[in-house]
């Protein structure tokens, strides 16, 4: 653990904004995150909390904020009266105007009021958690809401006007993925997140043996991006295809390994930091500790970031948008050359067929789409 005092702050703006909401209806089998049945009384304790958390970064941090993004757990679990006051804290401490402001949406919770109440707010991106428009893989998730309900939970947040985004789940057994995808595009999203399912270590489907062949994964990959361009949407990221226009500006910082800040519980952060005592530091990770510690006000723990250590990270990331890396960007990023680094690794990529090297454009092909983690792992 390293504490962030001893560190002093690279004075670079954050222009990106992570808050976790740990509160969910239900806590599904496959997932890791770290989430919380609600009670009233921690709901409160969890807003005045992430007041002084964002009270604490402002002091800190220099915040020119382009995106802020609501994530969790189920964010639009919260009543309306909590919302506003999130909305407000969030405001007052780090800024609005003008920024990408997505909300994570459990079907279950949306209903036309609430929905119009997350647009007044300023919520201009909707990210609805459907999984599946099939009651039958509803069920086989685990998830509180039937299909139904996640066809009206997309057609009011579409009649807010706020961009709008579905989750789909795939390579789940028995599922018709086209059917799912079809769906969502009738609906008229502008975005779809199309994710495989993962059996995360500890999770309900991990003790009871669920498996992901990974035939099943790469074949839902290959179908997916064939039905969604079909329908006119881009596939930009591995699993993100959108319309025109309706890119995930948030999600594209994570991927182009730009600086956030994340609060809330569990939450982590990417921030620029120089160390005088190790030049070779510049930057730290965090990650804030669970419910209740951090209610508690318990510090994050820190690690430091060289410029190795970024230019993993930044491969790790990069490759999966399908348009790739700039390594001259990268260079400018980490202070080392990439195609110097990793010279041997690349060649070996180059020659698999994996990725493709055109000027300074590092790119998966089709192939090493399909099998990201074994491109990564060969770069870190």
């Amino acid at each position: 653990m390293m504490s962030p005092t001893v560190l002093p702050l690279a004075d670079e703006p954050i222009r990106h904004l992570y808050v976790h909401v740990p509160f969910c209806p239900t806590i599904c089998p496959f997932c890791s995150f770290h989430v919380l049945e609600r009670r009233s009384a921690a709901v409160d304790a969890y807003l005045e909390r992430l007041d002084a958390e964002l009270a604490e970064l402002a002091d800190a941090r220099r915040l020119e904020l382009d995106t802020v993004y609501l994530g969790g757990g189920t964010p639009s679990y919260l009543r309306p009266s909590e919302m506003e006051r999130l909305r407000r804290s969030i405001g007052h401490r780090a800024g609005w105007a003008g920024v990408e402001a997505t909300l994570e949406v459990h079907p279950s919770t949306a209903s036309p009021e609430r929905a119009a109440q997350w647009a007044e707010l300023g919520f201009n991106r909707l990210s609805v958690g459907a999984q599946s428009f099939d009651d039958g893989v509803l069920r086989t998730l685990g998830r509180p809401h039937d299909a139904d309900a996640g066809r009206r939970a997309v057609e009011w947040c579409l009649a807010t006007g706020a961009t709008t985004s579905v989750d789909i789940m795939t390579a789940i057994d028995g599922q018709d993925l086209a059917s799912d995808l079809l769906a969502a595009v009738d609906l008229g999203v502008d975005h779809v997140s199309a994710y495989t399912l993962t059996i995360e270590p500890g999770t309900p489907f991990e003790r009871i043996g669920v498996q992901v062949p990974d035939e099943r994964a790469a074949d839902a990959l290959v179908l997916t991006a064939s039905v969604l361009a079909a329908a006119g949407f881009e596939r930009y990221e591995v699993s993100n295809h959108a319309r025109e226009g309706a890119r995930s500006v948030h999600n594209r910082a994570y991927w182009t390994s730009a600086w956030f800040a994340g609060v809330g519980p569990s939450a982590s952060s990417h921030l620029p930091m120089r160390d005088p005592r190790d030049s070779s530091t510049i930057a730290v990770r965090s990650r804030n500790a669970d419910t209740p510690a951090w209610l508690e006000g318990a510090a994050p723990e820190w690690e430091a970031v060289t410029g190795r250590d970024r230019l993993g990270d930044a491969m790790l990331c990069g490759l999966r948008l399908v348009d790739g890396i700039d390594l001259d960007e990268l260079t400018v990023m980490t202070g080392l050359d990439p195609r110097a680094e990793l010279a041997g690794e690349l060649a070996e990529l180059v020659g698999d067929g994996l990725v493709e090297i055109d000027g300074a454009a590092l790119r998966p092909t089709s192939a090493g789409l399909l099998v990201l983690d074994r491109v990564a792992a060969a770069l870190l």
